[in-house]
């Protein structure tokens, strides 16, 4: 799982205008040339959240793409979706 990338594209959406502007006008497109594996691309695509999180990916890098309804994450969609997350950090160790 390529997280940092996930990670890294939120952060590019708040710094970088015109990447954040492809992400809202071809989506697949902007993501295209990114390190990420299908999941990634899928669960970004359909603005999953939750599977991202679940993945390991930061929720507050993620709620960067509601500042500009980027993947179609508004923010009352993304909190509807981070709230059905399982936490990772809550499995159990063995």
């Amino acid at each position: 799982m390529s997280v940092y990338a996930v990670n890294r594209l939120c952060r590019d959406a708040l710094h970088d205008r015109a990447f954040r502007e492809a992400l809202r006008t071809d989506p697949a497109a902007a993501i295209g040339p990114r390190d990420l594996t299908e999941d990634e691309r899928k669960a970004l695509l359909a603005g999953d959240v939750a599977w991202l999180f679940e993945h390991g990916c930061h929720p507050f890098l993620l709620a960067y793409l509601t500042r500009w309804d980027l993947l179609g994450l508004t923010a009352a969609v993304y909190s509807e979706r981070i709230r059905k997350a399982r936490d990772p950090r809550d499995e159990p160790t063995p």
